[in-house]
């Protein structure tokens, strides 16, 4: 997580929101899916190691971003009374700090931009590898437009404050344990539990996940089309489980945007076999899509 004194911060993964509205704008030309609150799981000091060296830093209106290079943190975090401090030492770059000036997040000195150094519990997605390189010249620009920002409190003001979250899930259904055939099929198609967790978005280390994968797995292995079809045809399947309940105009917008119907849905967050998920996001491409016609008249 990168520190840029711009005037939004970003995350790319849904993942990381802990709530998330789904809201529809755009942030330097990419395409903004929702805005949530994304508590990070620090460590506070160099200095400190176990329990006692984690903090957490909690961001508030954070945009989801799934194209953009990297998460930030932006100038809002200071206005929530945090209080930054840049100094660059062989244990660390600088630290932030919370109102009562107890450390919160300090900078890992190995990065030469400003790089939260993070703790990492199995309940948020996976750290991928530093994407800004060592040599490089970056500008990362995150200004919200002024008219956009706009738009979201109107949408605020309109919605209130207890509807400013995504609808809960079900409740988990305890559904019983793989059978043999299929895990045959899943060894078959995605060699392993935790490589078809993965794809779908899902951590092995969560029961509700697992839950949610087994019931995945039994929708793939119900389609009609999973019968004897070759090894290639296999392949361009998956990923477009949901197409037919799009239009053939908003499955060229999705394709564009985002490869398949699955990986836009995942985007936000919905389930592409759940009927009241596919309603959802069949609105939120009509509303983009109206969002675009407007603004290329």
């Amino acid at each position: 997580m990168y520190l840029s004194l711009t005037l939004a911060s970003v995350s790319k993964d849904r993942g990381w929101f802990k709530n998330y509205t789904p809201f529809v704008s755009t942030l330097e030309n990419l395409p903004v899916l929702g805005i949530g609150t994304v508590e990070i799981p620090t460590k506070r000091s160099p200095n400190l190691s176990g329990a006692s060296s984690h903090g957490s830093l909690e961001l508030q209106e954070v945009l989801h971003v799934p194209g953009f290079i990297c998460n930030v943190v932006g100038f809002p975090v200071l206005s929530d009374g945090h209080i930054l401090q840049l100094a660059s030492t062989p244990k660390s770059n600088g630290t932030i700090k919370d109102r009562n000036g107890k450390n919160v997040a300090y900078f890992d000195p190995k990065i030469p931009l400003p790089t939260l150094k993070l703790r990492r519990p199995s309940t948020l997605p996976e750290l991928g590898s530093h994407v800004l390189k060592n040599g490089e010249m970056y500008w990362l620009r995150c200004q919200w437009d002024p008219a956009e920002q706009q738009k979201w409190q109107e949408f605020k003001d309109k919605t209130g404050p207890s509807n400013l979250t995504s609808r809960p899930t079900d409740a988990v259904d305890r559904i019983t344990p793989y059978t043999v055939d299929e895990k045959v099929y899943l060894k078959e198609h995605w060699r392993s539990e935790y490589h078809f967790l993965l794809e779908h978005s899902l951590n092995i280390y969560k029961e509700e996940d697992r839950a949610e994968g087994r019931t995945i797995l039994r929708a793939y292995m119900d389609e009609d089309t999973f019968n004897d079809i070759s090894e290639d045809d296999e392949l361009d399947l998956l990923g477009h489980q949901a197409d037919h309940n799009f239009s053939p105009a908003q499955l060229h917008w999705i394709e564009r945007y985002y490869g398949n119907s699955e990986k836009f849905m995942l985007c936000y967050g919905l389930k592409f076999y759940n009927d009241d998920d596919i309603e959802e996001a069949k609105a939120i491409v009509n509303a983009v899509m109206a969002q675009d016609n407007v603004e290329g008249a």
